[in-house]
C-alpha cells in the first residue's frame, strides 16, 4: 500500500502547480511528472479533509451543488447594474469574461426556480413584453431612428435586432406593426431600395426612349449598365416582366 504525503502538504503541493482546473490536474497525473506520494484519486485518500477540486488546487472553485449563491433579490440587484441588454449578453459574454462573482449563478433561472425567479427580462431589469403588449414609437420617429442607423438591406436589420442593442420601443418586423404606413425596407432603412412589386416604374415608351439614348448595345451591355448604380429606380431591370406591351411588340417584330 502507498505512503502518501499528510493532505496539508499534499495540497500545498498541488496548489503551487498553478492547475486552473480537474481537467488540467488529470492532464497533469497523466504527465508522468506527479509524484508518486501525491495521489491521482485525493477524495478517495482524504476522504475526512476533502473539501473540493477547488479547495485542492487552491482556485476557490467550487461545484455548482456545493455552493451558496446570493439571495435572489441581492443577486438580481446586482445583475440589473450591469445595464445588459439581452440574454444573449449575459450568457455569451458576461459569464463567460471571468467577470462575474462566484455567488451570481450562470443559470438563474434553476438556481432560484420557486424562490423568486420571473424572467430574464425581470433578472436583467430589461422588462420585455410581448409584442402585442408592447408600445412602439410613431412610425414617423421610429422611421427617422432606423435610418440614422446606416444599415444596408434587410439582412444588417436583421443582424441589428440580434445584437441587443434594438431600443424595445422600436418594432423588430415594422412591417406588422405599421401595417398602413410601411412602404418596404429600403424606405425604412432609408436606402431608397424597393421591392420591385411595389416600384412604380415610367410608363413603357418614355422608359423606352430614355434607355435608347444610352446607345446600349446588345444585353450583356444593359446588364452591366443595370449593375453600374446610373440607373433610375423608375426603369426596370427586366422590362419583359413590367410591360405587357414588350410582348406585343415582340410578337409583331417576329411577323
Amino acid at each position: 500500500m502507498k505512503e502518501y504525503r499528510d493532505f496539508e502538504s499534499a495540497r500545498e503541493f498541488v496548489r503551487n502547480l498553478k492547475l486552473k482546473n480537474r481537467k488540467e490536474w488529470q492532464e497533469y497525473c497523466k504527465s508522468g511528472n506527479k509524484p508518486d506520494d501525491i495521489p491521482k484519486h485525493p477524495i478517495g485518500v482524504y476522504k475526512k479533509k476533502w473539501d473540493g477540486v477547488g479547495d485542492w488546487l487552491g482556485t476557490g472553485t467550487i461545484a455548482s451543488q456545493d455552493k451558496v449563491y446570493r439571495p435572489f433579490t441581492e443577486a438580481r440587484e446586482f445583475v440589473r447594474t450591469l445595464n445588459l441588454k439581452s440574454v444573449d449578453k449575459w450568457r455569451r459574454e458576461y459569464c463567460k469574461s471571468g467577470n462575474k462573482p462566484d455567488d451570481i449563478p450562470k443559470n438563474p433561472d434553476q438556481t432560484y426556480k420557486n424562490i423568486g425567479w420571473v424572467s430574464y427580462s425581470d433578472w436583467l431589469g430589461t422588462f420585455r413584453v410581448a409584442n402585442y403588449n408592447k408600445t412602439f414609437r410613431p412610425f414617423t420617429d421610429a422611421r427617422e431612428f432606423v435610418r440614422k442607423l446606416n444599415l444596408n438591406g434587410q439582412k444588417e436589420w436583421h443582424a441589428y435586432c440580434k445584437s441587443g442593442n434594438k431600443p424595445d420601443d422600436i418594432p423588430q418586423k415594422p412591417e406588422r406593426t405599421y401595417k398602413n404606413e410601411f412602404k418596404g425596407y429600403g424606405d425604412w432603412l432609408g436606402t431608397g431600395n424597393v421591392a420591385t412589386l411595389n416600384t412604380q416604374y415610367r410608363p413603357f415608351t418614355d422608359a423606352r426612349e430614355f434607355v435608347r439614348k444610352l446607345n446600349l448595345n446588345g444585353q450583356k451591355e444593359w446588364r452591366e449598365y443595370c449593375s453600374s448604380g446610373n440607373k433610375p429606380d423608375d426603369i426596370p431591370s427586366h422590362p419583359w416582366d413590367v410591360y405587357s406591351e414588350w410582348n406585343i411588340k415582340r410578337r409583331e417584330n417576329k411577323k
